[in-house]
């Protein structure tokens, strides 16, 4: 009974969450591997600090994309009829009860641990982007997306321990391509928006405009990664690889961007984005460890 439980509760967490693991959890013990490399903390001190991100990472991805897929039914009946909801894995009240008590147990988490200012925050733009109408418009939900940024960052540098001022620093800049850049994730999904009524940046700006505009963000973003956090940090060998490593997945998404403008190359273009996205994070732990 217990077991059977317990594996339907995996499943259905896989359900909500399996399209953004990536970036949605990995992001958070990854950044907080920057803090505790950036103050020089031994290895055999890392592994509780990095628990208590992975499972805050966790928690910041479960309750709102719970949340966001209670909000877009309709949406997801065109554009991911996969989805718990949708396929019919759990009814809506049951998804609305679930996200209620994630909520409750995020803050609680939050709280142990000197997190909760973020996690207020993400709290609250998750109810304003899934509830209050945000996502229905490209720039109000664009910008829930940059909270988000500094919302998983900061909690995830503050569970390293290290000195802030770094970490925002890092932040703002990551945060950029969070922002700037994220419609490239409603390219894939303009028909199931426009059935729900949804205004995104793609639908406001019309396509190749979109994509110009994404263009513009990576490039901006890559641009100032490189010059004011990796190279700043370490202008040696090791820095200028790991730039040009950042540099070329961000060409790469942009090429495939204009190559490939079908919903399928659509869906690859935000996956390699968020390739990006984690890889900006990654070079982070590169750039700021003690050497």
């Amino acid at each position: 009974m217990i077991a059977s439980l317990l594996l339907k509760e995996i499943q259905l967490c896989w359900g909500f969450a399996r399209r953004d693991l990536g970036i949605g959890t990995l992001p958070v013990p990854l950044f907080t591997v920057a803090s505790l490399l950036y103050k020089d903390t031994p290895i055999k001190e890392m592994l509780r600090p990095i628990s208590i991100a992975f499972i805050y990472g966790i928690l910041y991805l479960y309750s709102f994309v719970v949340a966001n897929q209670i909000a877009g039914v309709e949406e997801d009946k065109i554009n991911k009829p996969d989805r718990p909801i949708t396929s019919g894995a759990t009814s809506l009240k049951a998804a609305t009860v679930r996200y209620y008590v994630l909520t409750a147990l995020y803050l609680a988490y939050s709280y142990v641990f000197g997190l909760e200012k973020y996690t207020l925050l993400w709290i609250a733009t998750t109810y304003a982007h899934n509830f209050l109408g945000f996502a229905t418009f490209g720039p109000t939900k664009d910008m829930c997306m940059g909270f988000g940024g500094i919302a998983q960052l900061m909690a995830a540098w503050t569970i390293g321990g290290a000195a802030p001022q770094m970490g925002w620093k890092w932040m703002k800049t990551i945060t950029i391509i969070m922002s700037w850049a994220i419609p490239i994730q409603d390219l894939r999904d303009v028909p199931g928006d426009r059935k729900a009524g949804r205004w995104t940046t793609p639908m406001i700006l019309g396509d190749m405009p979109a994509r110009l505009h994404i263009t513009a963000g990576i490039f901006v973003a890559q641009y100032k990664l490189i010059g004011e956090c990796i190279l700043e940090q370490r202008d040696d060998a090791v820095g200028w690889v790991t730039s040009a490593v950042i540099a070329s997945m961000g060409l790469t998404v942009v090429v495939h961007l204009f190559a490939d403008r079908s919903l399928r190359g659509d869906q690859i273009s935000y996956r390699l984005y968020t390739v990006v996205y984690v890889a900006q994070i990654a070079s982070a732990c590169v750039a700021l460890k003690a050497h």
